[in-house]
This record gives structure tokens, sequence and C-alpha cells, in this order.
């Protein structure tokens, strides 16, 4: 068995929701900083990447009753994690997705993904999601997925995700497994 097998079977293992990447930036302390993108210089998207990322998050974790992935600061998240926890090769693969998500753009609106409006870009996901469904035995997950796994992931370990979002509630009255969910309004942490 070879590391990469290994690091496969380490994910299965683990649910084999996130990567073990994801895992151990979380684990590691990486989170989504909530200072409204202020101030906040890329170190490993360029300008155009990250507003592609921004753009993309946002539309898989809009803003509604709550703040979403732009206001969360999702595009910083997975910055930090392109930058100190990806390998090479997983950063140079989620680099060319991000190219991959402007070919489709352009072919399809003449635009790039970060200039096309909500149900344009939303029909560019529909198609990226397809071909990741598609290629879903490759060895590294396909944009599409890895867009999903790092604004999830980042939505929910920065303080609007958890505390507006998931409204904490850190001493609970009491466990009632038989609330109605009407009478909660969303999950709780």
């Amino acid at each position: 068995m070879n590391r990469r097998e290994a690091l496969k079977q380490l994910a299965l293992l683990s649910g084999g929701a996130l990567s073990l990447t994801t895992v151990a930036g979380i684990m590691g302390g990486c989170s989504a900083e909530t200072n409204g993108g202020a101030g906040f210089t890329p170190q490993t998207l360029s300008q155009a990447q990250n507003e592609l990322v921004t753009q993309f998050s946002e539309r898989i974790i809009p803003a509604t009753d709550t703040p979403g992935a732009k206001a969360a600061g999702v595009n910083q998240f997975i910055d930090h994690m392109l930058t100190n926890w990806n390998t090479e090769e997983e950063r140079k693969h989620f680099l060319e997705g991000l190219d991959r998500i402007d070919q489709l753009s352009n072919q399809k609106f003449d635009d790039v993904f970060a200039e096309l409006g909500e149900a344009d870009q939303i029909t560019v996901m529909e198609e990226l999601e397809q071909e990741a469904q598609n290629n879903s035995d490759a060895d590294l997950k396909p944009i599409f997925s890895m867009m999903k796994e790092f604004t999830v992931v980042g939505y929910y370990t920065s303080e609007i995700g958890a505390s507006q979002e998931l409204v904490s509630d850190i001493v609970p009255g009491y466990y009632d497994a038989c609330m109605p969910y009407s009478e909660v309004g969303r999950a709780y942490s």
C-alpha cells in the first residue's frame, strides 16, 4: 500500500465526506475570518480567482435570513487552506479547476463566471456538478466537489456560520428529541 492508497483508506474511514487535508486544516485551527474582506490579500489565489471563489461559494450558501458564504469570509478560508494545508498537487488541481470554471463559463455565456448573472452561474454549476458525478472515481476530487467541501467547512467553522446559522445553545435547558421542528426554526449546534 502506497501513501496515496493509505490516505484514501483513511478518508473512507473518516466518513469519506471530507478530504484528509480539510480535516487536518480544521484540526489545525483553520477558520474563515469574518472581517468582511477588509484588508484581505489572497496569498495563493489571484484577485480574479478570489472573486470567482467568492461568487461560487455565495451560490452554494447564499445570504438569506442569515449571512451567506461571502459575509462569512469563505474565500479567505479557501485561500488559507490552499496556502497552508493543501499539497502542491491538490493546490495545482484546484487552480486548474478554477480555470475550468471560467473556460466553461466562456463557452456557454462568453464571459467569466464572476461576471455572469445568478441564473447563468447556476447553469454552469449544474454542469460542473454533473461532471463531478461522472468523475467520482478520480484520485483528486473534481473542482465542484472541492468547492462544495471548502464552502461548507469554511462557512460552518466561521463565527457567522456557528453563531448565526447554527445558533449555538451552550447550556441547553433539557434534551427533547420529540420537539416539533417548527418550534425550533433551525438546527442547533
